[in-house]
């Protein structure tokens, strides 16, 4: 039973040991460019977020004011598109009905902060349009407009 045991501890640390080795081991050269990675589109940038607040959280006493869970989902769009694509629609259907069915409070609609710090003008104004399609769509998706605080220019470190 011993000699069982040592065994089967000895066959673990050797394989675990080769699994860290395997995962230490450097990539092959040219699996990967620095050159390409700058050149890609950041998706932050590109990424709209909807904050809630769920009344219905537990209680966490001692920690601020805002002791209640904040809920946040991510919208993403394709690179150049202003408008919600067919995925991110039914994402936002189903925020709406999360919001609408558990009750979500203080839902705001704001950019990324890696979108809000955009360098071009251009970059800025289709941040803007991306956060207002997202606040229409969950108005079309039936949450009352009164619900939805939209923030298109949010300040960095908010």
């Amino acid at each position: 039973m011993i000699v069982g045991a040592l065994c089967l501890t000895t066959a673990l640390g050797a394989a675990l040991s080769a699994q860290t080795a395997a995962a230490s081991d450097p990539a092959p050269a040219g699996a990967f460019a620095w050159e390409d990675a700058a050149a890609a589109p950041d998706l932050s940038e590109r990424t709209v977020l909807i904050t809630a607040i769920d009344p219905e959280a537990p209680y966490s006493p001692g920690y601020g004011v805002n002791d209640s869970e904040r809920v946040i989902f991510e919208v993403y769009f394709p690179e150049g598109a202003v408008t919600p694509s067919d995925e991110a629609a039914t994402l936002l259907r189903a925020v709406a009905e999360e919001i609408t069915y558990r009750g979500l409070q203080n839902i705001t609609v704001l950019p990324a902060e890696a979108a809000a710090t955009a360098d071009s003008l251009d970059s800025e104004h289709a941040v803007e349009e991306r956060v207002h399609a997202v606040a229409a769509t969950l108005e079309e998706f039936g949450v009352p407009h009164k619900w939805i605080g939209v923030q298109p220019n949010r300040a960095s470190g908010v």
